[in-house]
């Protein structure tokens, strides 16, 4: 008799194993990942249009690319880039560090983080950026 409650005991135990270990990982949900984390730095340098003068509310403004790191060769073929600004995005234009500070044809450093993928095949997304520099225009003489 003891033998057969053992048994019974021992089955029981088997099919509650079982069942928890049919359910996968149960404290970690399965939600939804961000298809792609701005893992690449994109390094554009050019210079503001004639006729751009981005003000103090603006969120983004237009930059002329002459020159890109690898990451940003699409942005230099294309010729222009599309550049985000948002409170955390870093301004340096010789001390004052706000978007209205910059001038038409100022020269113009831009660092931002852009997604691998979104980057492959020639994109060119728009940027947010992390960190904008800017020098006035050089004057001829």
């Amino acid at each position: 008799m003891r033998l057969k409650l053992m048994i019974l005991a021992l089955i029981a135990s088997l099919v509650a194993v079982s069942a928890a270990l049919a359910q996968g990982n149960p404290g970690k949900g399965k939600g939804s990942k961000p298809s792609c984390k701005a893992n690449v730095t994109v390094m554009l340098s050019g210079v503001l249009a004639s006729d751009v003068d981005p003000a103090d509310g603006d969120a983004s403004f237009v930059l002329t690319v002459k020159h890109a790191n690898r990451h940003g060769r699409a942005y230099k073929t294309a010729g222009t880039a599309n550049i985000l600004v948002v409170t955390k995005t870093r301004i340096n234009r010789l001390g004052k560090h706000n978007l209205g500070a910059l001038a038409p044809n100022d020269r113009v450093s831009v660092k931002a983080k852009a997604c691998k993928a979104d980057l492959k095949s020639g994109g060119t997304p728009d940027l947010t950026g992390r960190k904008v520099d800017a020098h006035p225009a050089k004057t001829s003489s």
